[in-house]
């Protein structure tokens, strides 16, 4: 049974909680794949291979080191031997998530993880630059975010899918994250085309959540319903 190791929830990083939740070192001790960012929001995380790549809002990427922190993340060990599969005509982001609609249609109160991997005709991403305290809201910093448009860049896009009851965790649906194969381009996505992928999907039955222990989490309200301005940071158009 495949494990989703989770750092810090999204509505803590919605209302500002960028403080380090866990070590890359130990967010990755059993496992290798995932997305999120660092401490300070500096930056979009991708982990590959267990190598912690950061995309910073300067376009650049670079390597983490494990005494480095992670704020908010979703990582397993991912599962490279489950047979893979093709993806076609993927003309834009919701055509990706129909795409994948038939793997998890199946079972979606469970967790997914893919990677998908091809050239992609077009790619658009974002990355912020850091926070200094006191944070803003992820909303605020949203604002000043850096956006990067590439095209016939190979790579992978790293996802994972969470079911709706756990939102304000984490993010319902599909989070998408890129990392190009040279490992020179990266960030958020929100938008992308190609017109074949290769897929690998692993599905995960057990979640395993790492709390932040500092004080601003300790005495925030994280139930306000936050669903509307996550879906305008994230760039959730479906």
């Amino acid at each position: 049974m495949k494990t989703l190791i989770q750092a810090s929830t999204l509505n803590a990083l919605m209302l500002g909680n960028f403080d380090r939740t866990i070590s890359i070192k130990d967010f990755l001790h059993h496992a290798d794949t995932g997305i999120g960012t660092y401490t300070g929001l500096d930056g979009e995380a991708i982990f590959e291979d267990g190598v912690a790549y950061k995309a910073t809002a300067d376009g650049k990427v670079t390597v983490m080191k494990p005494e480095n922190g992670v704020a908010f993340g979703t990582v397993t060990k991912f599962d490279e031997d489950v047979p893979e599969e093709e993806l076609t005509h993927i003309t834009d982001i919701n055509a990706l998530k129909d795409a994948l609609e038939p793997y998890v249609e199946g079972n979606k109160n469970i967790f997914y993880m893919i990677k998908a991997t091809g050239v992609f005709k077009t790619m658009h991403v974002r990355s912020c630059f850091p926070s200094e305290k006191p944070y803003p809201t992820l909303s605020e910093v949203a604002k000043n975010q850096r956006e990067f448009h590439f095209a016939n860049t190979r790579g992978s896009v790293i996802a994972v899918y969470c079911p709706a009851y756990v939102n304000g965790i984490n993010l319902p649906g599909w989070h998408f994250h890129y990392l190009s194969g040279d490992k020179t381009q990266g960030g958020h996505i929100l938008g992308l085309s190609a017109d074949s992928l290769r897929l690998k999907i692993n599905k995960i039955e057990r979640f395993d959540l790492t709390l932040p222990q500092n004080p601003e989490f300790a005495h925030r309200d994280l139930c306000e319903d936050l669903t509307a301005k996550t879906a305008a940071v994230e760039g959730v158009k479906k």
